[in-house]
């Protein structure tokens, strides 16, 4: 098998076309066709190839149709589908970061808390009630601090594959 067909196999099993794989080697549709054709790329090309393909140089260059070592890469949709797991995680963990912050504020108003904090040498007092209230009296401001840091966590990490997609899609 020579180079050209072992690189048009490759591509064909990838599900790409000449200008997809021209693309994400940053070289021209025509030079992947004079490739694919007989021509040989340079070494800077080979190797971006072989990285690409996640193959060995060997292989590429032999002669032989020796298949060892060689991975068709996920398609561009597999590739998308794994990284949903990213934004899905993040979105679990940004809810449970909400019904904490939602079981709290419950608590809060079903058990009010009434802080008297007479300041020194006064007769009236000082009565503190609510969710701050509740969290001083209970010593809960950690958990109530950690809950919305999973949220906001969570969140940035719902949002993060697609600022990438769209800062990558600019370039």
């Amino acid at each position: 098998m020579t180079f050209g067909e072992k690189l048009q196999r490759l591509r064909k099993e990838n599900g790409l076309s000449q200008l997809q794989l021209a693309e994400k080697l940053n070289v021209s549709r025509q030079a992947i066709s004079k490739w694919e054709t007989g021509a040989v790329p340079d070494m800077d090309n080979t190797l971006k190839i072989s990285r690409f393909f996640d193959c060995s140089l060997d292989y590429l260059m032999n002669g032989e149709a020796d298949d060892e070592g060689v991975r068709i890469k996920p398609s561009a949709g597999a590739v998308c589908k794994k990284s949903n797991i990213l934004p899905i995680t993040g979105g679990i963990a940004a809810a449970l970061g909400v019904v904490g912050i939602l079981i709290i504020c419950i608590l809060s108003s079903v058990y009010p808390a009434v802080i008297y904090d007479p300041p020194q040498g006064e007769v009236r007092a000082i009565i503190e009630t609510g969710l701050a209230a509740f969290l001083q009296l209970y010593n809960i401001t950690w958990l109530f601090v950690m809950c919305v840091i999973i949220c906001i966590s969570g969140i940035a990490a719902a949002v993060y594959p697609k600022l990438c997609r769209k800062a990558k899609d600019k370039k």
